[in-house]
């Protein structure tokens, strides 16, 4: 079965690969960058949070762990809200899990009027070798390794996929340690790009996607020989546990995106909601 249930332990260590890599990706952005655009990432106790009036991007504006590692208060609750109300930023999310603390932590969001707005459900696999035969890449196809000769054109892809004006930012985490990013060729042109993360606990984090399967393309398979690509190589590099999402979720779990990952041997735990006015 692709849903399985997993320890509040497990999912805040889940959970934490995530943050580590989004901590590390702010380490990186060049400071010119990050005034320019008002990109900022804050740390409130155990908190982390991303905040940025310019753009209006739900990663960069949202408390990514509130409750995930450890209990939460009203206080800090209000202060991450006081936060986003300084800075004149309308539009931001608070993550939420099912294994968040306190468990009514939902009835805080509800009484300042923050209501859930979606979200996506997060998948894992282990270390185990892939077993599953998966199809290779049909002739034309190709997954390489982003190297910097061919950063500025991955980059680019991927501010044209979103609409971002992030190739600096993007050019900064090429061959940075810890980074290791993909893109897939279909008949020389780039049609689909993934990147890992490896923190220092051995958690790896799959994100920075671009077409977004299910959302912003209708084709899930090139996003599997990306994502096989990612597994296979992770594996060799020491990840013990890889953390993704499905971006598309339907309840029955019976979409492509359900099938491929499963067919890669990851799980579905739990599914993750953000909260916004």
């Amino acid at each position: 079965m692709f849903a399985e249930d997993i320890t509040p332990e497990l999912s805040a260590r889940l959970e934490a690969g995530e943050v580590n890599a989004w901590v590390d990706m702010y380490a990186a952005m060049p400071t010119d960058f990050a005034h320019q655009f008002q990109l900022e990432i804050i740390r409130l106790e155990n908190i982390v949070l991303t905040r940025c009036p310019a753009i209006p991007f739900i990663h960069f504006n949202c408390v990514k762990n509130l409750g995930m590692m450890e209990p939460a208060t009203e206080a800090l609750l209000d202060e991450a809200l006081a936060i986003y109300r300084k800075a004149g930023v309308r539009h931001f999310s608070f993550y939420h899990i099912p294994h968040s603390q306190p468990a009514n932590l939902p009835d805080w969001f509800a009484a300042r009027n923050l209501r859930r707005r979606g979200g996506w459900e997060r998948i894992y696999r282990d270390d185990a070798v892939l077993t599953r035969v998966i199809r290779e890449p049909q002739n034309g196809q190709r997954v390489d390794k982003v190297t910097r000769a061919t950063a500025p054109e991955w980059a680019a892809y991927l501010d044209a996929i979103y609409g971002l004006p992030t190739t600096p930012w993007l050019l900064s985490l090429v061959e940075r340690p810890g980074w290791h990013h993909y893109l897939l060729r279909q008949n020389g042109r780039i049609a689909a790009v993934r990147t890992l993360h490896i923190d220092d606990q051995g958690m790896g984090w799959l994100g920075i996607d671009a077409p977004v399967p299910g959302v912003m393309a209708p084709s899930f398979d090139l996003d599997l020989q990306i994502c096989r690509a990612i597994v296979m190589e992770g594996i060799e590099l020491g990840v013990k546990f890889f953390v993704a999402d499905i971006e598309a979720p339907v309840p029955a779990m019976n979409t492509p995106a359900y099938r491929n990952f499963e067919a890669l041997g990851f799980k579905r735990p739990y599914f993750r909601s953000h909260f916004s006015y």
